[in-house]
């Protein structure tokens, strides 16, 4: 059967990018194995144009937003479903040091973003007061790739395995994998990448995070809450709290390490009880200089790699889908900040 790009992985990366060509009436086939564990399904999926201790603006957060609140509407509209939730993200103190640099030593610019004289929540354990981030909040991940899934699989655009290297081999007019042939193969493999012969050599960098699911009285369901951790409301009561970074564990199991410094993270943001219903582990996809990976090989024509989202990748998908799109079928360059020729330089 004939397509025009077979799309390897349906993560974030590989939802957007599948949207993107079917908005652009491309025939394509995403393959991959159905799993529960993803980091994409198990992320709180938030997003905000601040960052860091410092309250950075995030990077392109200009050029993201727009394209966030645009791409994410049209498939809320496409699959008849609400995924994308604004809420500003009411940050506690964690220190007298970071309450003086906010007073004193804020960046340049970001003022648009800020609610400074914000009352924090009681159920949020900030004795040194906070204020909250605007123009934030969180996608459902898993809920948003779910519904895209079934899309696929209804238009016979899915294929539930894992992808076989070996099954894939080069024609003349491009690629053919087991009974389908394309014009080219596109790579959305996250951390995994490290299993691609194509690609296996750029650096996919894995970052584990602890994520837990609890149940708690002491929080309200219109705000996200983050005290050095985050909580967020994914229904009455009910929360996803986390995240832990560690780039020396791939493990997707999760362990009594990451458990307990994830309680420790937990019990310094919430100020009352809580119930922990689950503990959970995701591997994020990062690069070492914190931006995504989109191009061709280097060599072998109609292979293509997306991926590299790392932790900002609700922020930074609709944006950076649309441009590997343009690449692929209009040949649009790619910034030298993104291509994936910076690693081969």
């Amino acid at each position: 059967m004939d397509y025009d790009y077979l799309i390897v992985g349906q993560g974030l990366a590989g939802t957007l990018l599948s949207y993107q060509l079917i908005q652009q009436h491309q025939r394509i086939l995403v393959i991959d194995e159905s799993v529960t564990h993803t980091s994409s399904k198990i992320a709180a999926g938030m997003f905000t144009p601040l960052s860091g201790k410092r309250l950075a603006k995030s990077w392109m957060a200009e050029e993201l937003l727009p394209y966030l609140k645009d791409t994410y509407a049209r498939l809320e509209v496409l699959l008849a479903k609400q995924f994308i939730h604004y809420q500003p993200i009411q940050i506690g103190f964690s220190s007298v040091k970071e309450q003086n640099d906010f007073y004193s030593n804020r960046p340049i610019g970001i003022a648009p973003y800020l609610k400074v004289d914000a009352q924090m929540h009681p159920g949020l354990h900030a004795p040194l007061g906070g204020f909250e981030v605007l123009e934030s909040g969180w996608l459902n991940t898993a809920s948003l790739l779910d519904a895209f899934r079934a899309y696929l699989t209804n238009n016979k655009q899915y294929l539930d395995e894992a992808f076989d290297y070996t099954a894939l081999s080069q024609e003349a007019t491009g690629w053919r994998y087991k009974n389908y042939r394309s014009k080219g193969v596109i790579f959305c493999e996250g951390y995994k990448n490290y299993l691609n012969p194509f690609f296996g050599n750029i650096p996919i960098i894995p970052n584990r995070g602890d994520v837990f699911s609890i149940q708690t009285p002491c929080l309200g369901n219109n705000k996200i809450y983050k005290r050095g951790v985050y909580a967020v409301c994914k229904n009455n009561g009910h929360y996803k709290v986390g995240s832990t970074y560690h780039w020396d564990n791939a493990s997707e199991t999760p362990d009594k390490k990451g458990f307990n410094e994830l309680k420790n993270k937990t019990d310094f943001l919430i100020n009352g009880a809580y119930t922990i219903l689950q503990h959970q582990v995701g591997i994020r996809p990062t690069t070492r200089d914190r931006r995504p990976v989109l191009g061709q090989h280097a060599t072998l024509s109609g292979l293509y790699l997306f991926n590299g989202l790392g932790t900002k990748g609700v922020m930074l998908a609709p944006y950076f889908s649309n441009l590997m799109a343009l690449f692929i079928l209009l040949n649009k360059e790619l910034p030298e900040e993104v291509n994936l020729k910076r690693f081969n330089a």
